[in-house]
């Protein structure tokens, strides 16, 4: 009997589709929905329920366009199967936040940022602030949000003196982690440049293609997803005068000051065997950031010719992912 249902009656359970995937059980949607980004699957019958309102009943080609008219919404989708006869229908909920903002919108967060956390000292102070400016509530307030986390994580990681902090130096990875996951929805300059910040902070670099408009962060990302790249050719001057659109976390400051400085080079001594030395060597440096340090120091000896010296760099990071996608390769070629 098993079998005969399996394969005479396949019940199939309806799916919501948005932009090309499904979404959790709970989740929150924070860029604008096109009706072309909705699309439902294996349902026959489809019902809402707005702000916590009565249920009510919609007819299924509705649903995209009534999606897509949302902003600032808490809505719940259940899709139903019953096209099989004498069977229990199959149902699917989704329960979804809609955080829509307008560019304006965004805009305002971003001048409040701008005013209040890179004006002044980055605080715990200063972010509450930011996060209780009017600018920063209503739709908008979960890029607000990614801003204020990334900024928290930054103020962990440094951990300056002025500034007593008891929640542990790890917990900065938490901070940029709920950054990342709600920066990437937004399509804005400065939510793609902190979005590769933390990428790169945790040895992310599968958006290093991604140009962020910050010259240093997107060579440093080539450099250590593909060593073979040639990224020599991208560097320029910097220009005489930029303005600070995020705070950047020292540690990162550091490795991207290395990186450019090792890019630079056209020639191999021990002198940048020390310096390289010196970056990785030190304590306060997070592993993270040390690891990157090895591999560029391995990189940059590696494409000057300086073997030798690259050796146990390579070492050093040839089980750790995902340097070792290139750092395994070049010790298996000098072992040949």
């Amino acid at each position: 009997m098993q079998a005969h249902v399996s394969a005479e009656h396949k019940f199939e359970r309806p799916i919501l589709l948005i932009r090309g995937k499904e979404p959790p059980r709970r989740t929150t949607v924070r860029a604008q929905i096109a009706e072309a980004d909705i699309y439902v699957q294996n349902a026959t019958s489809v019902s809402v329920t707005f702000n916590g309102g009565p249920t009510e009943a919609l007819p299924l080609e509705s649903l995209s366009s009534k999606l897509a008219s949302l902003t600032n919404s808490e809505i719940s989708v259940s899709l139903t199967n019953d096209a099989v006869k004498n069977s229990t229908p199959v149902s699917s909920r989704y329960d979804l936040s809609l955080r829509a903002a307008t560019a304006d919108q965004l805009r305002d967060v971003e001048r409040a940022f701008h005013e209040i956390i890179m004006n002044g000292d980055l605080t715990r102070a200063s972010i509450s602030l930011f996060l209780e400016d009017p600018r920063s509530k209503g739709v908008a307030a979960e890029y607000a949000t990614g801003l204020a986390e990334y900024s928290l994580g930054v103020l962990l990681k440094e951990r300056p003196d002025t500034e007593p902090l008891t929640t542990p130096f790890a917990r900065y990875r938490e901070a940029y982690g709920s950054s990342l996951q709600k920066l990437t929805d937004f399509d804005r300059p400065m939510a793609n440049l902190i979005s590769n910040l933390i990428r790169f902070a945790m040895n992310d670099f599968s958006a290093w293609d991604i140009q962020t408009g910050c010259w240093e962060l997107d060579l440093a990302n080539s450099v250590l997803h593909d060593p073979e790249l040639d990224s020599k050719d991208e560097i320029g001057e910097l220009p005489e005068a930029r303005t600070p659109i995020c705070p950047v976390d020292h540690g990162i400051g550091q490795i991207l000051a290395l990186a450019e400085r090792m890019i630079r080079q056209d020639r191999w001594s021990p002198i940048l065997d020390e310096e390289c030395r010196s970056a990785t060597s030190t304590d306060v440096l997070d592993a993270t950031d040390r690891q990157k340090a090895l591999a560029i120091w391995a990189a940059a000896a590696w494409r000057l010719g300086a073997r030798e010296s690259a050796v146990e760099q390579l070492r050093q990071i040839a089980a750790t992912f995902p340097f070792s996608k290139w750092a395994e390769p070049y010790l298996e070629s000098i072992d040949k």
